[in-house]
């Protein structure tokens, strides 16, 4: 394989959660999963190959990625959904290896700007068995974070183009909850995470392919 640069599309589904907590207080938040979808367009650069089993490359895109999450209660409360639509874009190193079927791991970290919300009603803080509640906050909370990425999976070259399947989890280090002062109970913890796929299609640019 020579020197390889490819752009391409991709696009996938995931299911999504948070993690609130406060480091002083003990709150009680029970959170599921929300089923999502994600895709967007990334750039891979794979220099030609040296003598080791894995080789190296860089990977750089930009997602549309939506995350979010259930919370439920222990009373008849219906439980409460919270969706938040990202842009992300990623920088990722990737180790290869393989002959027709490539085989690829990913790591790196990630931007994201918030894009838009979707939050259900509020519910009756009088009827929640014991159970805290926070949610997103436009006018307190933050629209930019930061986060890091891995995946795994595998690529192949074909006169058609190139095809990619991977799997993924994604962990946001920053809160998306302003917390404020640390006396108060607002979570100083709240972050994101997803475990998801993604089906890609590559061209390779400059048009030279082979089908080691």
């Amino acid at each position: 394989m020579a020197q390889k640069t490819y752009v391409g599309v991709k696009a996938g589904g995931h299911a999504s959660s948070v993690f609130i907590e406060h480091t002083i207080f003990n709150l009680n938040v029970n959170t599921t999963f929300l089923p999502g979808a994600n895709g967007g367009v990334f750039l891979k650069y794979l220099p030609k190959p040296g003598d080791s089993f894995l080789n190296s490359g860089i990977q750089l895109g930009v997602n549309y990625v939506q995350k979010g999450w259930k919370q439920t209660f222990l009373t008849d409360e219906p439980s409460y959904t919270a969706r938040m639509n990202y842009l992300e874009i990623p920088l990722e190193g990737i180790g290869y290896f393989g002959g027709k079927n490539k085989y690829f791991i990913s790591a790196g970290f990630y931007t994201e700007f918030l894009i838009d919300t979707d939050l259900d009603r509020t519910p009756n803080v009088d009827n929640l068995g014991g159970s805290d509640f926070y949610t997103y906050d436009p006018a307190r909370d933050n629209q930019f974070g930061y986060g890091g990425r891995i995946g795994g999976g595998t690529f192949r070259d074909l006169s058609i183009g190139t095809f990619q399947l991977e799997g993924f989890f994604s962990y946001s280090f920053s809160n998306f909850i302003d917390p404020g002062d640390l006396t108060t109970e607002t979570p100083d913890l709240s972050n994101h995470w997803v475990v998801g796929f993604t089906v890609g299609y590559m061209v390779s640019l400059g048009g030279n392919r082979d089908n080691e």
